[in-house]
Formats: C-alpha cells, structure tokens, sequence
C-alpha cells in the first residue's frame, strides 16, 4: 500500500526539532523539480502572509506548526510566525519530526510582552536526510518562547528543524517507490521514499534526485545500482513537446554494456511509473543512451522479478497433524513429510517449489531438514532447542533451484543453511548483532528478493537490511527498525504480500491482521475483523494470493483488507487449531 498524496481534514502540523541528534545531515529544500511545465521554477515568488491578527500565544504556535510545513521557497510560510531576530536563527532545513494528529500547547504569559508555550506530544518518525521514513515512538515536550513584535505575538525562540502531524505531513509529502537492485542486478527492488508533493508538475524530476541519490540509509549495502555515482542530471527533467519525459543524464556510468544500460533504463523507467503515465526518454548529453529505441514504457523492458512471486501453480502448503499437505485440498504431498516418517511442526517451501524445509522435534533438541519437495531429507547440523519457521533466499535464475535457506536457533542465533557442492546443506552463521539488544526472536521471514528481513522480537516487529558483502561468504542483517511500536505491540506472525508490504498478524481482537509497509509508514491498512476469533496464530501472504490465516475457530481466507474474511475451502484444521499454511518462500 503505498500512500498517495491526499490533503488532511485537519489544519495541525510542524514545528521544530529539539530531538535533532547532533551532526545530523541537513535536509535540503525541496524547491520544485527542474522544469517539468511552466510555472514549476524561477519567476518571482507569491508573497507569503503574515499570522492572522491577534493571535493568542497557543493559538499562534499552532498556525505556526501549520505554516512552516510549506518547504517553498526555504520554509518562506513558516518565517513571519517568528520574530525578527528569530527568523535568522531557525534552521528548518536540519530536520523533520513527524508527531501524532492530537497534541498539547498550555500557554504561560510570563510578562506583558512575553510568553512561553508547553509543546506536548508524541513523535511517531521523522523524515531523514535521504528522504526516508524513520519510525520512533518518543514524547516530547518543548518549550516555545514568545516575544510582542510591533503589538502581535511571534515566537523568539525556534528550534532548529520542523515538526509537523501525521496529517500534514500526508499533505505535503507522497510516498513513492524509486528501484534499485539486489547484488546479483537480478531483481528490481523497490526502496520507499518521500518527495513533495505540489507542484505535481515537478514530480518526475523529484523522483530522478532522489534515484541518482542513491538508495536510503536504511538499504545501504542491501542493494546496488546500475548507475554510476556520479551520475547527475545534464539538462533536468522536462516533458518533450511529443509528450515523453525526458531523462537526459552526465556520466550515468558503463553504457557499453547493453545489458547494463536496459538496467538503468529500467530504474528510471519503474522509478518514473508511481508519477506519470508518460513515455520515458533517457539521453546522456543529448543522444539516446540506448540504440534500441528512443522512449521506454515497463512493457518494454524484461521483468526483473526473479524469485519475487511464486509460480501460478505453486497454490501453498500446510502444516497440519505433524505432516505437510496440500493447501488446495488437504491431501499430504507424497514423500516422508506427508506420509508421517518425521511429524513436522512447521515448514517452508523454496519460491521455485522444488525444495521443502521442516522443523521436527522428536527430542530435546529441534531438527532442520532440507531437501527435495517430496524427498527423504537429512537432519542439518544445527543443535538448538528451538527453530524458527524456515524462510528461503530466491534462485539466482529463473531455472536454479534455491540454494539457501535461514532461520533462528533459540531465538536470537540467525543461521542460513547452504547447499554444498556435494549436495549437503550446511549451517553457517548470519552476523545478528545489531539484533542483540531487542529480545528473542520468534520468527524471521525473508523478503523474496532477499534484501530485507522481517523479524518478529519480543512481541514487535523489525525490519532489517540483508547485507552481503561483496566476494565474500560474509552476510548480516543491518539497520534494523522496529514498525509502529505503538499500534503494533502483540505481533505473532508475519509475512511479504509485496517487495514492500507486510502483513501481520497480532493477538490483538480489534486488529488482528494488518497490513504495513516495510519502512513504517504510520498509515496503515487493517483487515477486517468480522469472522476472526482471538487469537490468530499464523499467517502467509504472497504476490496476487490471498492472505490466509488460522485462528481459534480455523482457517481463513481473504483477498484485500475491505473483504470479510471465508473459509479456507478445501482443508478443515478444526477449531483452536496449531495448523501453519504457507506458500513459496
């Protein structure tokens, strides 16, 4: 779900950051993108207002929050809420706090001509330098001083930065997509970020700068481009008088590969898709940077989703009884994991299908086995007392078989589990640390394009980067972020429904599945709850499946977050079921 540009219905919004970390880098204006249309850039700016009249002290901080949302023109809007000396000390630009729709402003008059105002409320992210959303749950108070100027209130004493609501913050920015790819330049990988939203005119050029800005502190490592660094922008984004975009570049990198250039055609074309409808010229310095044809559509470029989506004919399993069946009708899969050899807690199947992994525990210790769908498998060398659900890295081609496969022994060790040379599977260690510190783990699920991992800890959930280092065995997961640890405090289960999008299942009775995205973005979607009985215990999600889910009175299907929720038909798991359904991945 990614958020579209839509005004808010209430006027609250931004003030400045006491919570700014110091050395931060500095958020640049977003003055409109190079000229897509007239009107877009120079020429003279509008005048900006000056406060209402009369303003009481609460009354004007609260314009003031509103106001100094508008980034025109170096914050211009925001600037006649302070008073003189003031508006050469505030440093909007520093930085972003988003805070919720509903704070406090309690007034003081200390003076006849001066006064203070309690600022009260609770930060729920902030907007980082890249452009990124950056979740955090924290409370705030600020004192906001205010001197009469000239008979009027103005505030003397801004902190540098701006905060503003949730609301307002959906009013000026839009969240969209800008592509990158994963190490092997298999795979278009979505990574989400926050533009301007007006003048729309001037969109498509916001998107390029943040694309030739390279991917966002939070995927550093996790993916690559096909464009050089130094790539810039020759002549700005601008529509053609034939109506195409036109994307003209300098130093846009190795284009004497034809493969590498159809992957830079292909980010500037998918990047450009969430802001326009229009074809898509790429030139470097003026000439075609490609041969084969002048102006580009996503139809004319390969897919690049290897591994993202599972098969039309891969329709799930489940794990029910200790034995792995069809999801589809319940009957087991032929070989040991169906017939009942081993009885099976929880598995996974790898994206292509043709590889099983189960998780057994005859014993005191857990057992991972991996091998063919339907084959006799042997146990891995991993002691631990207990595994998590297992989770598959993609093929590197559409006709390989997967190769590895990751999950968590007693709750805080992350293994990934490598086929051999000779066939075996082999236990090797993820570098988690910069998971130590957030509680056990109870589950991990590996985006399908493996750059991301969503984990479950301690009740919350996190998503981290998956970071691999370039010509080595050496993999770790990196920036990790707790999601909407406010409204999501009881997670039992996750899974990818998109590159970018989680569904999440919760003990929760009031929102038992949701739906989020893989950055935190604090609009989210709830699923409808009627027909679901607390708790819920699994879910699986994919790309053009239905979410299906098991709970105290069984097993569930729907298709988008608005439907009521129906019987999984087919397979009846009875009530208070321990069933586990999952599809590729």
């Amino acid at each position: 779900m990614i958020r579209r540009w839509r005004p808010a219905a209430a006027v609250m919004a931004l003030l400045m950051a006491l919570v700014v970390v110091a050395g931060c880098a500095a958020i640049p204006d977003e003055t409109p993108a190079q000229g897509i249309a007239a009107g877009d850039g120079g020429g003279k700016a509008a005048p900006v207002p000056d406060p209402p009249s009369g303003l009481a002290p609460a009354d004007l901080v609260r314009a003031f929050l509103d106001a100094n949302a508008d980034s025109t023109s170096s914050y211009a809007a925001g600037r006649p809420y302070l008073t003189k000396a003031a508006q050469g000390r505030w440093q909007p630009a520093s930085s972003i706090t988003i805070i919720q729709n509903t704070y406090n402003t309690l007034p003081e008059q200390t003076k006849p001509d001066q006064a203070k105002v309690l600022l009260t409320a609770q930060i729920i992210g902030r907007l980082g330098s890249d452009f990124a959303f950056v979740p955090t749950s924290t409370p705030t108070t600020l004192t906001i001083e205010l001197d009469k100027q000239d008979g009027q209130w103005r505030i003397s004493s801004p902190p540098p930065g701006v905060f503003m609501t949730l609301d307002r913050f959906n009013e000026v920015y839009r969240q969209t997509r800008v592509y990158f790819l994963d190490p092997q330049k298999r795979v278009l990988v979505p990574d989400l970020r926050y533009i301007v939203a007006q003048p729309a005119s001037g969109l498509p050029g916001r998107v390029i700068d943040r694309l030739l800005a390279g991917p966002s502190d939070a995927m550093q490592g996790a993916v690559t481009s096909a464009l050089s660094p130094e790539a810039v922008l020759a002549t700005g984004v601008t529509e053609t008088g034939d109506g195409a975009v036109l994307v003209n570049l300098s130093h846009p990198g190795d284009t004497g590969s034809a493969g590498n250039v159809k992957l830079m055609i292909a980010q500037i074309v998918q990047s450009l898709a969430g802001v326009t409808n229009n074809r898509i010229r790429v030139e470097v310095e003026g000439a075609a940077l490609s041969s084969e044809r002048l102006d580009w559509r996503i139809g004319d470029l390969p897919a690049y989703d290897i591994g993202t989506s599972p098969g039309p004919d891969l329709t799930g399993l489940l794990v029910h009884d200790g034995r792995v069946k069809q999801l589809a009708d319940g009957k087991p899969i032929n070989g040991p994991a169906g017939n009942g050899s081993y009885t099976v807690l929880t598995a996974a199947q790898s994206i292509d299908g043709t590889e099983l992994a189960t998780i057994s525990k005859p014993g005191a210790n857990a057992e991972l086995r991996v091998g063919g769908l339907t084959q006799a498998a042997s146990v891995v060398d991993l002691t631990a007392g207990t595994l998590t659900r297992p989770t598959w890295v993609s093929a590197d081609s559409a006709t390989d078989p997967s190769n590895e496969v990751w999950t968590v022994a007693d709750g805080s060790r992350v293994a990934r589990v490598v086929k051999s040379a000779d066939g075996t599977w082999v236990a090797r260690s993820v570098n988690s640390n910069d998971l130590s510190q957030l509680g056990t783990i109870t589950d991990l699920r590996l985006s399908r394009d493996g750059t991301r991992a969503a984990v479950i800890a301690n009740s919350q959930l996190i998503v981290c980067a998956v970071v691999r280092t370039p010509n080595s065995d050496t993999v770790a997961l990196r920036s990790p972020r707790p999601l909407l640890p406010d409204a999501l405090t009881s997670v039992v289960g996750v899974d990818w429904l998109l590159q970018d999008q989680l569904v999440v299942a919760t003990s929760s009775p009031e929102s038992p599945i949701v739906q989020v995205a893989a950055d935190g973005d604090p609009v989210f979607s709830r699923y409808n709850a009627a027909n679901l009985t607390a708790p819920v215990t699994a879910v699986t999600a994919a790309p053009s499946r239905s979410v299906i889910v098991v709970d105290a009175g069984g097993m569930w299907t729907s298709s988008d977050s608005g439907s009521v929720w129906r019987v999984q038909g087919g397979v009846n798991v009875g009530r208070g079921s321990s069933a586990v359904p999952f599809y590729p991945g």
